[in-house]
């Protein structure tokens, strides 16, 4: 069985945002094809790698418990933690933890799990007004970073595009975020609007937006309540009525879908694939997003989710609030388009195909 060893400095384990659930699924679905072990940087629980060896059939590593060392500190507890030890594969999350390369004392092919595109988020948060807010590279510093690698994993086919004449087709591999479908009853009168997502800055400003800018267009029409999951509630400004509810985080997200009617996603700017969408479409509930929210899911458009920038938002939502009929008729498109297109096999073939 082929040894792999993943490492990444993201808590997966505080399923809170998108990159968690991601990186959680891509364990979980490698813990049943290889001989798995992954180390994170922490600080992170004392009891967290027992915890996590009990949910999953791989070897956990927490390389600093308590505070937060240099890139330096992180890697020199590498080479401690794994002397002597070797892998046929590495995987290494994000391109920011590139530094890890010049740590591994073994020979072993080399994979980036990417997520995004640095430099192009870079682009959109700037013109948002958000430059420096993040971590940010350089197109060509990036693009010298990727060909470090062996292969490097993306999750939409617009990010594949941008990087396929810099690496190689065959060395850019398309793996989405995967999510089983789920049925639910759908209710014929809609009433409660939720939005779901984490402190992320796009998501802030996508909530912020929502509400001054379309929810008065919705409320003026409509007898409906906004409920606003995830951390992204713990950043906001926002004074609590009758209308709008901001429930903080939720662990069961099963519970949120049960109890929504219609999902959003304003989001106008950042990166990647927006998981919180391919998440709605699974979970049996319409979707409304926008173009930038469509990157890379754009096939689905007018046929499993609706899709409004400006106040063309909020006649989209207004449109699937007073239609049970196309409610009803997205949501079978969008279980149809996920069986079809995220599955954990289909999303996760091209890297399986690259390490066994």
């Amino acid at each position: 069985m082929k040894k792999i060893l993943l490492l990444t400095d993201v808590k997966f384990w505080e399923k809170c945002s998108g990159d968690r659930i991601r990186i959680e699924e891509l364990i979980r679905f490698l813990s049943t094809m290889v001989k798995l072990t992954v180390v994170a940087t922490g600080p992170a629980p004392l009891d967290i790698e027992h915890f996590l060896s009990l949910n999953y059939a791989a070897e956990f590593l927490i390389l600093e418990h308590k505070k937060i060392l240099s890139s330096a500190g992180y890697g020199r507890r590498l080479q401690k933690h794994l002397k002597d030890e070797s892998f046929d594969t590495v995987i290494i999350e994000y391109v920011h933890s590139s530094y890890f390369l010049n740590y591994l004392q073994f020979e072993a092919q080399i994979i980036l799990d990417a997520h995004d595109i640095v430099s192009e988020r870079g682009a959109e948060f700037s013109q948002y007004g958000f430059a420096g807010a993040l971590y940010e590279l350089s197109s060509d510093d990036e693009m010298k970073l990727f060909k470090l690698y062996d292969y490097v994993m993306l999750l939409c086919k617009p990010d594949q595009e941008l990087i396929k004449n810099v690496i190689g087709i065959e060395k850019a591999l398309l793996c989405a975020h995967p999510v089983p479908p789920v049925t639910r009853k759908l209710r014929k009168k809609a009433e409660k609007i939720a939005f779901v997502a984490s402190a992320y800055i796009p998501n802030r400003d996508a909530i912020n937006w929502f509400i001054r800018e379309c929810w008065p267009a919705i409320t003026d029409q409509h007898q409906v309540q906004l409920f606003i999951y995830g951390t992204v509630g713990y950043e906001l400004d926002i004074q609590e009525r009758n209308d709008i509810k901001v429930m903080g985080f939720w662990p069961d997200r099963d519970s949120i879908y049960n109890d929504s009617d219609i999902m959003i996603n304003p989001v106008r700017f950042g990166a990647g694939l927006k998981i919180k969408n391919i998440e709605a479409l699974a979970n049996g509930l319409p979707l409304v997003t926008t173009t930038h929210g469509a990157r890379g899911i754009e096939s689905a458009i007018d046929h499993a989710f609706l899709v409004g920038d400006g106040t063309a938002f909020a006649q989209q939502l207004n449109l699937l609030i007073g239609n049970y009929k196309l409610r009803k008729k997205l949501v079978g498109n969008a279980r149809a388009y996920v069986e079809a297109n995220y599955s954990a096999e289909n999303c996760f073939q091209s890297l399986l195909n690259a390490i066994l």
